[in-house]
């Protein structure tokens, strides 16, 4: 009989995969979303992973239940991974993401890049790249070029045991969510995910709760922000636009994704800006 050596790298990914796995059924069957942040509404002390921390101690006080951040944040607790895992769940913060460049995906070590947030149990990899064009209007070919690096980057994610998920700004919802809209399309669904910044969406004059209704299930959460005068960031509620709009698509199509803070108004040192009301306009609009 054929014996079978099971490694521990081998043990690992396979315990990710089933845990990605688990959650993936979880979502599917929540009723409704969670509330998380991207952590830039504060600012981290030192830039450090134990700056980090106490930011997530922090914003699971205020009301939060997960959080994104940037990659650099938690590459410090790659090489002591296990102990680095253990200090992000004693927050009670569910590792939503790593924020990274979609040019930083084509670098030699994202693979790594990609483990490692995997094993701290963080489920998305968060890209984001700039629109192809400012008013939405773009070449064939320089949409292939990006659905192309997007693939590469989401099947490197897959062969680790962690999701892709794209993050748009405000051009890839101009002329009527048009790129936004093509790479949903052109896409694996299979592969490709989004993380949909709602806020930049209407703040570039698209329609986030569109974008909502045709593609739920390939949207792992939305970033919340709002501005006046198109320009400068302000607390929800206070801004030109709501997201009362998007609230309805989320409850008509059973979204149970992420509906993710980000900034608070715009983060200073010594302040955390507007993360307590912010939590509670989406209690208001939300419901949760």
């Amino acid at each position: 009989m054929k014996q079978f050596q099971v490694t521990r790298r081998t043990f690992l990914f396979s315990s990710i995969v089933a845990s990605a796995r688990l959650t993936a059924f979880a979502q599917q069957h929540r009723e409704k979303p969670r509330v998380g942040c991207q952590t830039n509404g504060w600012v981290i002390k030192g830039g450090t992973f134990g700056g980090l921390i106490e930011v997530l101690r922090s914003a699971r006080e205020i009301g939060y239940e997960g959080f994104e951040c940037n990659v650099r944040f938690v590459k410090s607790g790659f090489p002591n991974v296990a102990e680095a895992r253990k200090e992000i769940q004693a927050t009670g913060m569910e590792f939503i993401g790593i924020h990274i460049s979609l040019k930083e995906g084509a670098k030699p070590d994202f693979s790594a890049i990609a483990r490692g947030a995997a094993q701290l149990g963080a489920r998305n990899v968060v890209t984001s790249a700039a629109g192809l064009s400012p008013d939405g209007k773009f070449a064939l070919e320089e949409l292939h070029a990006k659905v192309s690096q997007m693939e590469a980057m989401a099947k490197i994610c897959q062969d680790n045991g962690i999701r892709f998920a794209y993050h748009n700004h405000v051009a890839e919802f101009a002329n009527g969510n048009a790129e936004i809209q093509a790479l949903a399309e052109n896409t694996n669904p299979e592969l490709v995910h989004f993380l949909m910044d709602a806020g930049h969406g209407y703040q570039g004059g698209g329609d986030p709760a569109k974008f909502m209704l045709q593609h739920s299930e390939r949207i792992v959460g939305c970033h919340l922000k709002t501005f006046r005068n198109k320009t400068q960031q302000v607390p929800l509620g206070q801004g030109d636009f709501g997201f009362e709009a998007l609230a309805a698509a989320v409850k008509k199509t059973h979204w149970a994704g992420w509906l993710m803070d980000e900034e608070g108004g715009g983060a200073r040192v010594g302040n955390t800006a507007a993360v307590a009301s912010d939590r509670q306009y989406i209690r208001n609009i939300f419901g949760v």
